[in-house]
């Protein structure tokens, strides 16, 4: 599991949970201590300060509820690669190991979360990648939220030709699903202000080449790096 980014949106969690955490231990010790006083005979009491420990203990509360919020939201985002417009995420090799068995050799950029060089073996003659795509339903820039992918998984299909949606026969992990990105895929009424969806790529026959990988908010695209070279040198 990636850790917490020092970003804008971290600090102002911490900034947030921190204190109101620690005031709200305050004032509700202060609450109980004004209550226990009210109704007890022969104590001072001063009219009024119990409702004033108890909403500024609730006040307290809800800015430390914001920044755990703030907090989770940002360790959620930490694990994907950010995408704010189509743009070069790393790169994959396919090569045959044998007859049915592909391995995915990936080169991922330097922002790419976890390790940058990745692996996986897939059984079958097409190959494919599967991403989760992250997007915020409520959420400024400026605060620091944004859209982002990560690549979940590879997938092996034994059909040299078929449908573009068809299943995969095979899968093998490339960086895995974080805890909260399960979670939130799982029990999306937990999380309403974020959408994490599934993305695919065209299905790859295994010929020992190299593609560039694109990713934008519509999915990914594949480049073969020979292509981009012979255009280049054009």
């Amino acid at each position: 599991m990636t850790g917490l980014a020092l970003t804008r949106l971290t600090l102002l969690g911490f900034l947030l949970l921190v204190p109101g955490l620690y005031y709200f231990i305050r004032f509700s010790s202060g609450f109980l201590r004004v209550l226990f006083r009210k109704f007890r005979r022969g104590k001072p009491y001063l009219k009024g300060s119990a409702s004033d420990y108890f909403l500024f203990a609730l006040g307290c509360f809800l800015a430390a509820l914001a920044g755990a919020g703030l907090l989770a939201a940002s360790a959620l985002q930490g694990g994907f690669q950010r995408v704010a417009a189509p743009r070069e995420v790393g790169a994959v090799k396919a090569e045959t190991l044998q007859a049915g068995r592909i391995r995915l050799t990936f080169e991922m950029k330097e922002d790419y979360p976890g390790p940058r060089s990745l692996s996986a073996d897939v059984a079958g003659v097409r190959w494919a990648l599967e991403g989760e795509y992250l997007r915020w339903r409520v959420g400024p820039r400026w605060l620091g939220f944004h859209a982002g992918h990560r690549i979940e998984s590879a997938l092996g299909s034994a059909l040299a030709s078929g449908p573009p949606e068809r299943e995969a026969d095979s899968r093998g992990a490339v960086s895995g699903t974080p805890a909260l990105s399960y979670l939130a895929r799982r029990h999306p009424r937990w999380f309403p202000v974020v959408e994490i969806g599934s993305r695919r790529t065209p299905w790859m026959p295994a010929e020992g080449k190299s593609y560039r990988i694109f990713a934008g908010r519509a999915g990914y695209v594949l480049l073969e790096e020979k292509e981009e070279k012979s255009r280049t040198g054009s």
